[in-house]
């Protein structure tokens, strides 16, 4: 996604209001470097903002960026101090364009 696009973005949410009213807490996770990655496909989506929360833990994405995961990482234990952050191989979500985040949503029943 290009720079510019995240910094309105950014700016959108930070300027935005919670339901009362109240500022909008932003915490940016910055993605791996994709040279860096595990994967070589050019469609692969790299966010670490896909991830899930479950009962005590916070279910997230490892790329192979040891630098980025790591950060990842702390960052999610700083912002959920009393979960467990769980990292995944989600190389072949990510191949398809989805994360953690979208395969635990619900599905309609048909």
């Amino acid at each position: 996604m290009p720079l510019r696009v995240r910094r309105e973005q950014h700016r959108i949410l930070t300027g935005s209001t919670t339901a009362d009213g109240g500022p909008m807490d932003v915490t940016q996770l910055q993605g791996p470097d994709y040279d860096r990655i595990r994967s070589r496909n050019p469609d692969f989506l790299a966010s670490y903002a896909n991830y899930y929360l479950c009962n005590g833990a916070v279910v997230c994405a490892h790329f192979g960026d040891s630098r980025a995961d790591t950060a990842a990482k702390a960052t999610l234990a700083r912002l959920y101090p009393h979960r467990t952050i769980e990292q995944l191989n989600i190389d072949r979500l990510g191949t398809g364009g989805g994360g953690i985040h979208c395969v635990t949503q619900q599905q309609p029943v048909p």
